[in-house]
């Protein structure tokens, strides 16, 4: 096996690689939330807070020399595609001549739509990231996709042989054993939760507290409570306000990874959304702990929930109705969600480590035929 493997993914190929090495950008943080992944066989490359247009481009001197002292030193690269970082190690990757494995994690088309961004350049970087993603695709030497057929659709491999629809969700076994009745709230509130970072707006926080104030409108007794932390968060603490949900939204900010499945626990109703997703990990986590969900139509969503669980992105008087709908008829809420924790059992830790092996196997042998 390769002595080494510098990445930009964060996948556990500990147990299938001598040497892992993490390339990524990091942020300051003012409570570290989660475990530190470095150690034994796994190290850490930073390449600093860099955010947007122009944080890239001041920094593009730093991460050409990082990105390419990494790259040059690789026994394999693997990128995780779409971003900023990944398109830039895709083009040092073929100026040096360097073969690559690609995952790819989120369809950029969905993050750059018109109804996700109003930034004056989301035309070019929507085009930018959809044409590096499929070119990485297309000239890698392994795609692994984290949908079962959505993303290979929009960013197909040149071999189908050496593509790999394979979802990095590991759900532990302990999430389905959690009790699966719910209390209900004294005075019978249905209560929401929704955990995602608010770095921008493609969780789509700003129409979720939209829905909140048309399900306020028409007399639903909701409550919510967000979880996740980001630059964003006084502009959101801010619109909530200023739509009188103060007394309806709570802020609950990071909360420990092993903590955050216990709190959607205690929901009745998981709400994710988002604008762009592959797979999201936080959704089938509340699908296993037996809290139903309503998510957005995008990415592999639709290979996982039916079509009464879903709304358009963007659509806040959609997804108010669903959201109500389940406040008013509490069985089928109660259904809904032994459904949903049904679907989640396709991604337990045994089935996907099983495909994990073979992708991984599969990726060394393609290297060493490249």
């Amino acid at each position: 096996m390769p002595r080494e493997v510098r990445t930009t993914s964060v996948s556990d190929l500990v147990s299938h690689f001598d040497n892992v090495v993490i390339v990524a950008r990091s942020f300051p943080a003012i409570e570290a939330v989660g475990e530190s992944v470095v150690g034994d066989r796994v190290s850490f490359v930073d390449l600093g807070a860099n955010r947007g247009a122009w944080g890239l481009v001041k920094s593009v001197p730093r991460l050409v020399v990082r990105l390419y002292g990494q790259i040059s030193a690789a026994s394999i690269v693997l990128i995780r595609f779409p971003g900023n970082i990944a398109s830039l190690a895709l083009l040092l990757s073929l100026i040096s001549r360097k073969r690559f494995s690609v995952e790819v994690v989120a369809d950029p088309a969905d993050y750059f739509s018109a109804s996700a961004s109003n930034h004056p350049l989301r035309g070019i970087a929507g085009f930018v990231h959809r044409w590096t993603t499929r070119i990485a695709a297309r000239q890698a030497v392994t795609v692994r996709y984290v949908t079962s057929a959505y993303l290979q659709r929009r960013y197909p491999a040149l071999r189908p042989e050496l593509g790999f629809g394979s979802s990095d969700v590991y759900l532990q076994g302990a999430l389905f054993q959690m009790p699966r009745s719910r209390t209900l709230a004294p005075d019978g509130q249905l209560r929401i939760v929704n955990t995602a970072m608010m770095h921008n707006h493609s969780k789509g926080h700003l129409i979720l507290l939209e829905a909140m104030t048309e399900l306020h409108r028409r007399g639903v007794n909701v409550h919510l409570t967000l979880i996740g932390d980001g630059a964003l968060r006084g502009e959101f603490e801010a619109e909530a306000a200023r739509l009188g949900l103060s007394d309806k939204v709570k802020f609950l900010g990071l909360v420990d990874a092993h903590r955050v499945v216990g709190h959607v626990a205690q929901h009745d109703l998981f709400v994710l959304p988002s604008y762009q997703e592959g797979m999201p990990r936080a959704m089938l986590e509340a699908m296993a702990v037996g809290t139903q969900v309503i998510a957005s139509n995008v990415g592999g969503i639709p290979e996982v929930l039916s079509e009464t669980s879903m709304v358009a992105p963007g659509d806040a008087a959609a997804l108010a109705t669903r959201i109500e709908t389940l406040a008013r008829d509490r069985t089928l809420l109660a259904a809904s969600a032994v459904t949903a924790r049904e679907a989640a059992l396709a991604f337990g830790y045994a089935a996907l480590q099983s495909r994990y092996r073979t992708y991984c196997a599969a990726m060394v042998e393609a290297h060493r035929d490249a």
